[in-house]
């Protein structure tokens, strides 16, 4: 009987940290796409760039993991005359969570004059402040000039990411490159290796 519920007990841990990791990841593809024409990559040079004029550190983070797991899948850099371009977006914003107190309401006793009646309580409400961090890849037919597939990282940025920003860059682009199909040159989705 203990072992089951040390067993069950380790289950729960695992289906808690499985939920909780990793950011929430939403792709996109062109359907007409034909992914066997396409070998190689390069960025745009405007690439994670708004206003500035100079790449900043996210964004060589960013291109760095992006190289990683393109070149993991077969694919290779070819700054003069790629097949894909790469362009990709980071944005952070600040949210609020709330939640309103909740009352759970008290009973008086099913014989009346027998018991004492509970009275209930009130869970309070709570507010969450946080920074909610957006990493956006999208690829391009550099022929064609057309959008061929996007993928989004959206998570949460915590003190892990902020301390360690190398890993958390490359955990979002690994999350997102884990939902993308595709080998260099060829158009059958297989699989991709977990980064």
């Amino acid at each position: 009987m203990k072992m089951v519920k040390i067993m069950m007990a380790g289950a729960m841990a695992m289906l808690l940290a499985a939920c909780s990791t990793g950011p929430r990841v939403y792709t996109d593809a062109d359907p007409a796409a034909d992914f066997s024409r396409y070998r190689t990559f390069a960025f745009y040079e405007s690439a994670g760039k708004s206003d500035e004029k100079y790449a900043t550190l996210h964004g060589q983070r960013i291109e760095d993991a992006v190289s990683a797991a393109l070149e993991a899948r077969g694919y290779r850099v070819d700054i003069n005359t790629p097949d894909i371009l790469i362009n990709y977006h980071l944005k952070t914003e600040e949210k609020t969570r709330t939640s309103p107190p909740v009352y759970y309401g008290g009973y008086y006793g099913y014989r009346s004059g027998m018991y004492v009646g509970w009275p209930g309580y009130v869970e309070p409400g709570y507010v969450d402040n946080y920074t909610e961090g957006t990493i956006s890849v999208d690829m391009v037919d550099r022929r064609t000039d057309q959008m061929i597939w996007e993928g989004t990282a959206v998570g949460r940025i915590d003190s892990e990411f902020r301390n360690n920003p190398d890993q958390g860059v490359r955990k979002a682009v690994g999350a997102i490159f884990g939902k993308y199909p595709y080998v260099a040159g060829s158009s059958v989705p297989v699989v991709p290796a977990t980064q």
